[in-house]
């Protein structure tokens, strides 16, 4: 199951303010679209959100304290506080502050609601201000409604065969701490006999061509246009040429940690990012038109990955790197999901056949569709 916020729109000012009276602190809010909320299937539920919050007084605000409280209905379910993690984990300061007549972009605010009914989350906040000599503090509240998504993409997986999701997209992950439009990412790597990622001995030499992984087909997983391409990034490999940048470099080409890498645009906005190629085995270029599950690239070990694996993400732009463009909660279909439940020492795997879902990390994926090759 999926939620989405659906906040004010761009510029909609969500100002509430709490016990604060006349000149004491506050702040003015504003959601900002995107504004994406996510429970999920698997067990693991969150919430990504980005709100700007501007000062309208003569003298910077901090927030001294902030408390988190989810809610179904009127009855509170769930509280973390403090809830200084939801900002650290964004990058943001454990404190943040505005300064006056200024506005402060709070992006990738990932929290975690506690029940599948959640449908209500409460930032509360402590503010504070000097006021000459002495501080003065107001307590300012924002609700945010989590309301299901309209219709979120539907995409096939772009591989056959068994694969694991070895990264998703909760709140712990890079991929929502990433950003380039790769908040609702997954990585996959292909599962060899026995549930291992390649043959005996690759745990340990970590060679490309001993995984099981590398050079596997990746499939489109949307009819299209080929809109970019990257190709003849070098392939890491045995984990001794992994790739290193500096702080500006990455600033300079963020689009590096991709490595080889196309871009499809599956019309309506939608476009599907597949990164982590082998070098020199992609057979599209820009312009061309692609089936679904037509045979695109070969996974690979290139950009920023220390082991084979396909990177997939979806988005509501075509350049990852553009300020404007965030990723898009979607969903695959039609296909297997294995997942073990239980101790090591009393475990079980299930199995379930899945028309539209988001499978969780950890579990393992097969697609039941034959892939289409190029004539």
């Amino acid at each position: 199951m999926r939620l989405v916020v659906v906040g004010a729109a761009v510029g909609t000012a969500l100002m509430i303010p709490g016990l604060a009276g006349a000149g004491d602190p506050r702040l003015v809010f504003e959601m900002r679209a995107p504004v994406t909320v996510v429970l999920e299937s698997g067990g693991r539920r969150d919430a990504l959100l980005s709100i700007d919050a501007r000062n309208p007084g003569e003298r910077r605000v901090r927030v001294e304290h902030m408390r988190l409280t989810y809610f179904e209905g009127e009855t509170a379910v769930g509280t973390l506080d403090p809830a200084v993690p939801v900002f650290t984990r964004a990058g943001l300061l454990s404190d943040p502050r505005v300064d006056p007549g200024g506005v402060d972009h709070w992006e990738g605010l990932c929290v975690a609601p506690p029940t599948i009914g959640t449908d209500r989350v409460r930032f509360d906040f402590d503010l504070v201000e000097r006021q000459g000599l002495k501080l003065v503090r107001a307590k300012q509240a924002l609700d945010v409604p989590l309301r299901p998504p309209a219709n979120p993409p539907l995409i096939a997986l772009p591989f056959e065969g068994s694969w694991r999701v070895t990264q998703g997209h909760t709140c712990d992950t890079n991929h929502r701490r990433g950003r380039l439009g790769g908040e609702f990412s997954w990585d996959f790597a292909a599962v060899a006999e026995g549930g291992h990622p390649g043959v005996p001995g690759f745990d340990t030499s970590h060679r490309n061509d001993e995984s099981a992984t590398f050079g596997r087909p990746v499939i489109s997983p949307v009819a299209g246009t080929v809109v970019s391409v990257v190709d003849g990034v070098e392939d890491n490999d045995e984990q001794k040429a992994y790739p290193r940048r500096s702080i500006v470099d990455a600033v300079r080409e963020p689009r590096w940690i991709f490595g080889n890498y196309l871009v499809l645009d599956a019309g309506n906005g939608v476009f599907v990012l597949l990164a982590h190629l082998k070098k020199g085995s992609i057979a599209v270029k820009r312009g061309d038109v692609v089936r679904e599950r037509m045979v695109l690239a070969h996974a690979g070990n290139s950009g920023n990955t220390m082991l084979p694996h396909v990177h997939v993400q979806v988005m509501d732009g075509a350049d990852p790197a553009a300020a404007s463009v965030s990723g898009i909660p979607a969903r695959f279909r039609n296909y297997v999901e294995a997942t073990s439940i239980g101790e090591k020492t009393d475990r079980e795997t299930v199995f379930r056949r899945v028309a539209a879902g988001d499978p969780p990390q950890g579990s393992v994926v097969m697609t039941p569709e034959p892939a289409h090759h190029a004539p």
